[in-house]
């Protein structure tokens, strides 16, 4: 794509968003309730054309779910100064997250033109490599990772998201590769090591206890990481440990709603059903849209012989989320409809 036919493209989008009326779309605004807001508004009324208030206002929209305003004022932001990076990252952050029909494209559009109009910014370059590896642009975020790496070799983002790239795509020999370049090249890449983490957890390898601890010398309070390492007890038969992390992260973060989870599943495999219903119970309390809570709590009851029980764990989270197997099977097993 030329840079004069993704102007083009961009400058209509750019009406497009000026046009639009915020007062038609679905997130609105909270100009009359947000202080910050309101601040920011007055400054506008006062310079309608700082591009840099128009931003920070843009911003606070986005913080508060206000699409549309970010996309408009973001978009007048970049007809004043189109030379601000941070305006066409927050941009495309917009219109992901909006997720409308045909948002996605927009996105990788604006980020496309981003890393048009500064070809050497390794952030923007990082940024468009996500976006594409978002809409699985495999290919295409792997060549724009390599401009990055013809010129540092050594980046260790940019191997990170290689990584990434991999793991979306199934290679995880490459993936590790990768991920373990990014580590060599920054050894506080708390991410790399995650990712790391996570794949071995799945192979079963235990080396997988030494990136989740790396990942905690970097970041004590990860419970993430101390999580995966009771996942990794718990997929290897080792209960007692399993049972010893999980406690210690409900220590640490009573409202941890996966580790009681986690323990539920430990206990249902030990048919120790009271104790599994109680700690599924404890992660619908700290969590109430955990759907998978409410079926396994259901599942418990279904186990103790308390049908109407199990029925309406069933109907929560299959009314919660319809798609969720689990619960609709369990459902038409109980001889119940199902969404």
């Amino acid at each position: 794509m030329t840079l004069r036919y993704c102007l083009l493209c961009f400058s209509l989008f750019l009406v497009w968003a000026c046009n639009n009326d915020p007062e038609k779309s679905t997130h609105t605004g909270q100009d009359g309730q947000d202080p910050t807001i309101a601040k920011l508004n007055d400054l506008v009324a006062q310079n309608p054309n700082n591009d840099s208030i128009l931003y920070l206002r843009a911003r606070a929209y986005y913080k508060l779910d206000a699409y549309d305003e970010a996309i408009r004022d973001l978009s007048k932001a970049i007809q004043i100064d189109s030379m601000q990076p941070a305006y066409y990252h927050l941009l495309g952050d917009a219109l992901l997250d909006y997720a409308r029909p045909g948002d996605s494209k927009r996105a990788l559009d604006v980020m496309e033109l981003a890393a048009q109009r500064f070809p050497t910014r390794f952030a923007t370059l990082l940024k468009l490599s996500e976006f594409q590896l978002i809409v699985r642009q495999h290919s295409e975020a792997l060549k724009t990772l390599d401009k990055i790496l013809q010129r540092d070799p050594q980046n260790a983002e940019a191997f990170f998201m290689a990584g990434r790239i991999a793991l979306d795509k199934g290679d995880t020999t490459n993936a590790i590769a990768s991920l373990k370049k990014s580590t060599q090249f920054d050894a506080g890449h708390l991410d790399a090591w995650m990712f790391l983490g996570r794949i071995f957890v799945n192979r079963n390898n235990p080396a997988a206890l030494q990136y989740f601890d790396n990942v905690l010398r970097l970041d004590s309070t990860n419970l993430e990481a101390r999580e995966y390492k009771g996942i990794f007890y718990k997929k290897t038969g080792n209960f007692e440990k399993a049972f010893e992390v999980y406690r210690d992260i409900i220590v640490r973060n009573p409202d941890y709603s996966n580790a009681y989870f986690d323990l539920g599943v430990i206990y249902l495999e030990l048919d120790s059903l009271n104790q599994a219903y109680t700690n599924f119970d404890i992660a619908t309390k700290t969590d109430p849209l955990f759907v998978k809570a409410y079926y396994y709590r259901g599942l418990c009851s279904e186990k103790k012989g308390d049908k109407d029980a199990a029925i309406a764990d069933y109907k929560q989270a299959n009314g919660m989320s319809p798609d969720y197997p689990d619960a609709k099977e369990a459902l038409l097993r109980l001889g119940q409809k199902t969404q």
